[in-house]
C-alpha cells in the first residue's frame, strides 16, 4: 500500500511540475507573437531551459500538444514546434467533452439562454451598417426558405458583438443541442419553420431598433420554445454525428475511424472511468488496425480524454474521466490566440458568474455548503505564490455547485483566460498583494451564498470581479 501511495504522490508531483512548464511554454510562445512553425528548441535544450526531468518534460509536451500550442517533431531539425489552434478542432473538442459528460439538454438551453440574451443585448449596441444589411438579408432569405440552417441568425448576432468568447460558445452550444436531434431541417413542419422565422424576424427587428430589452426578451422566449420543442422530439440519448471530428492534429482517416469506434463502444456501454478496454495487441486485432494506425488513434483518444494507455505489467487501454478543466485549457488557449481583450473577457465573465451565483443560491444543499467551506479552507492554506493559481479555484467550485456542466465549462475557460492575462505581465509581487483582497471577497461571497442571500451574493460577486478586472488593467 505504501508503494502505491508513493507512486500516486510521484505522479501528482510530475503532473503539477508539468503544468507549470506548459504554462511557461505558453508564455514563451505568446511573448514571441505566436510564431507558427518556429522551433522553440530541441528536447535537450528545453529540458535544460526549464530545469526539469525528462519525465516532467514529456508530460508538459503532452499538455501543450493537447492545447494545440506546440508539437514535438522528431528527426533532424526537429524539436518543439509552435502550432496553430483551429476553430473547428476547438469546437469539436468542447462538443465531444459535453457529449461524454452526458450534459442534459436542460443544461445546454440554460446556458444558451444566458449567452444569447447577452449576445442580443450587445448586438443592439454594436451593430454596424454592414451588419444591418447582413441581418436584413438573412431574415429575407429565411422568409423565402432559402436558409436551411436555422442557427445562422444566432451565429450572426454573436458575431455582431465582436466578442470572440461569446461567438465561440454560442456555436458550441448550438451544436451540442442538436446532438439530441437526428432530423434535418427538411423534416420540420411548416408551422414550426414559420414560428422560427417569425421569432428570428422579431429578434432582428428589436436589434435593428436598438431596443436591448426587447431583443433580449424575444431571444429568451424563442429559446424557451425551442427547448420545449426539442425535449418532445429528442432522442433518448445524444447522437454523436460524424460531422463532429476527433481531429487533434491527426490527418490519418483510418486512425480517426478506429478512435471513433472505440469512443462509440465506451459511450454505448456507458463504461465508467477506469474500465479496462484491452491490451494494445488485443485492440489492434479487434479493430483491424495496424500498429501505426492504432498509435495515431491512441493519440486522438488521449487528446480527447476518452481513454489512456498505461504501460508495463497490468497495463493496457483504460477509459478516462472527461475533464472540464482539460477542455477549458484548450478553449482558453485558442481564445488567447484570437487576442480576446480584457474588456470582452470581463463583460462576459461578470454576466455568467452572476447567473451561477443565482443558480447556486437556489440549488445549494448541505453537501454544497460543506464544499464551499472546504474550498475556503484550501484557499487559506495557500502560500502567496500558490495563490496566483489556486486563488481562482473558488469560482470553479461555485460553477460545479450550480449543476450546469455547460456553464461550468464557460466559467473555467474565462477563469483560465484571466490567468493567461496574469502570465502576460503580472508580477509575483503584484499577485501576492492581491491575494488578501481576493480571499476576503471570496469569504464574503460564500457567507452570502450559504445564508441564501442572493442579493448580497450577487452584489459581492460583481464588486469582486470588477475589482479583479481593474487590478489586471
Amino acid at each position: 500500500m505504501a508503494g502505491a501511495s508513493d507512486t500516486t504522490r510521484s505522479t501528482e508531483a510530475t503532473e503539477k511540475l508539468a503544468g507549470g512548464v506548459s504554462r511557461r511554454i505558453l508564455a514563451d510562445v505568446m511573448a514571441r507573437g505566436w510564431p507558427v512553425g518556429e522551433v522553440l528548441g530541441s528536447q535537450t535544450e528545453l529540458i535544460e531551459r526549464y530545469g526539469v526531468s525528462r519525465a516532467v518534460f514529456r508530460e508538459a509536451v503532452r499538455l501543450v500538444e493537447n492545447q494545440q500550442i506546440a508539437r514535438m517533431r522528431r528527426g533532424p531539425g526537429g524539436g518543439l514546434v509552435v502550432t496553430e489552434p483551429t476553430v473547428d478542432a476547438i469546437i469539436d473538442a468542447a462538443v465531444l467533452y459535453l457529449h461524454r459528460a452526458n450534459t442534459r439538454l436542460e443544461e445546454v438551453f440554460e446556458a444558451r439562454i444566458v449567452l444569447e440574451e447577452i449576445a442580443a443585448e450587445l448586438a443592439t449596441k454594436r451593430v454596424t451598417e454592414a451588419d444591418r444589411a447582413a441581418l436584413r438579408a438573412l431574415v429575407d432569405d429565411e422568409a423565402i426558405g432559402a436558409v436551411r440552417d436555422h442557427r445562422a441568425l444566432h451565429a450572426r448576432l454573436a458575431a455582431v458583438t465582436r466578442n470572440p468568447a461569446l461567438e465561440l460558445f454560442v456555436e458550441i452550444f448550438n451544436r451540442v443541442a442538436f446532438l439530441y436531434f437526428r432530423d434535418s431541417g427538411r423534416s420540420l413542419s411548416d408551422v414550426t419553420l414559420t414560428e422560427s422565422r417569425e421569432a428570428h424576424a422579431g429578434i432582428t427587428a428589436a436589434v435593428l431598433d436598438g431596443d436591448a430589452g426587447r431583443a433580449s426578451h424575444r431571444m429568451r422566449r424563442h429559446l424557451e420554445a425551442e427547448s420545449v420543442f426539442l425535449q418532445h422530439r429528442r432522442l433518448s440519448r445524444q447522437f454523436l454525428s460524424r460531422s463532429v471530428a476527433l481531429g487533434g492534429g491527426v490527418s490519418n482517416k483510418r486512425a480517426e475511424d478506429v478512435a471513433r469506434a472505440i469512443l462509440q463502444d465506451v459511450v454505448a456501454d456507458d463504461l465508467p472511468p477506469g474500465t479496462f478496454l484491452g491490451s494494445q495487441a488485443a485492440l489492434v486485432e479487434r479493430y483491424g488496425a495496424s500498429r501505426a494506425v492504432f498509435r495515431e488513434a491512441l493519440r486522438l483518444l488521449e487528446h480527447h480524454q476518452i481513454a489512456t494507455m498505461r504501460r508495463g505489467p497490468g497495463g493496457g487501454l483504460f477509459v478516462s474521466a472527461p475533464s472540464a478543466r482539460g477542455v477549458s485549457d484548450v478553449v482558453a488557449v485558442y481564445l488567447a490566440r484570437r487576442d480576446i481583450s480584457l474588456a470582452d473577457l470581463v463583460e462576459l465573465r461578470i454576466r455568467v458568474e452572476l447567473t451561477l451565483v443565482e443558480l447556486v443560491v437556489a440549488r445549494l444543499d448541505a453537501d454544497g455548503e460543506q464544499e464551499l467551506v472546504r474550498a475556503l479552507d484550501r484557499e487559506r492554506a495557500l502560500t502567496a505564490t500558490e495563490f496566483a493559481d489556486g486563488g481562482h479555484d473558488m469560482h470553479g467550485v461555485i460553477a460545479v455547485l450550480a449543476v450546469n456542466r455547460a456553464l461550468e465549462l464557460v466559467t473555467l475557460v474565462l477563469v483560465r483566460l484571466m490567468r493567461i492575462h496574469q502570465i502576460e505581465g503580472f508580477s509575483e509581487v503584484d499577485q501576492a498583494a492581491a491575494a488578501g483582497a481576493v480571499a476576503k471577497a471570496h469569504t464574503a461571497i460564500v457567507r452570502a451564498i450559504t445564508e441564501r442571500d442572493a442579493e448580497a451574493a450577487l452584489r459581492r460577486m460583481r464588486r469582486h470581479l470588477e475589482a479583479v478586472s481593474k487590478y489586471l488593467q
